[in-house]
């Protein structure tokens, strides 16, 4: 083999080694960032003087709710349902003491975007219901709604235009709820008093 292609396959082949060495170094850093998110505060709940704060890996420590939700627009172009995971609202509030027929709770969102629930519609699941397919008011027969906040959709983390929260209405297969009702990039669930 002539010298010159020799010293080339040798730089190729060293190039291909730094090349090996940086994925595998970049590789490590991605891990890294992923447990740097998993550790960093993603909710924050407060009932008075009390506030409790999650990551994602405690919100993943409470009890887990797999389910279907989906939801219906104002055009009635319906979305889903699709299978969440996630954990029941009344679950994250129990954490804090829960709720009484007194309370509200207030979602908000990263832009400040919010909703408030009663009481009735989180402890008991008055909800308006849409059939999935025709997009008419409904029952929901299989299950009451559950009011949760989502982390995962089919099997994947919530991409970043909805998440890493959700909350929404999980209802039962076939059945929607209001888009409206929906809050994406919950970062702060409060309890209130009920006016």
């Amino acid at each position: 083999m002539k010298k010159s292609v020799r010293n080339r396959l040798w730089l190729i082949l060293a190039s291909l080694v730094m090349i090996t060495v940086a994925a595998c170094g970049k590789s490590s850093t991605t891990a890294e960032e992923k447990q740097k998110s998993a550790d960093s505060v993603v909710l924050t709940v407060t009932n008075g003087s009390r506030t409790k704060t999650f990551t994602m890996s405690q919100l993943k420590e409470l009890p887990m709710c797999l389910g279907s939700a989906g939801q219906i627009d104002n055009n009635n172009k319906i979305t889903g349902p699709d299978e969440y995971r996630g954990v029941a609202l009344g679950d994250i509030l129990n954490t804090i003491g829960g709720i009484s027929p007194v309370n509200r709770v207030k979602i908000s969102a990263l832009d400040n975007n919010s909703q408030i629930f009663s009481y009735d519609q989180i402890a008991n699941g008055i909800i308006d219901i849409y059939d999935a397919i025709y997009g008419r008011t409904t029952t929901a027969p299989v299950m009451v709604p559950k009011l949760f906040i989502a982390f995962e959709i089919n099997g994947i983390p919530l991409d970043s235009v909805t998440g890493p929260l959700e909350f929404g209405v999980m209802t039962c297969q076939f059945r929607v709820t209001r888009e409206s009702l929906w809050v994406k990039k919950v970062v702060k669930i409060e309890v209130i008093a009920a006016q």
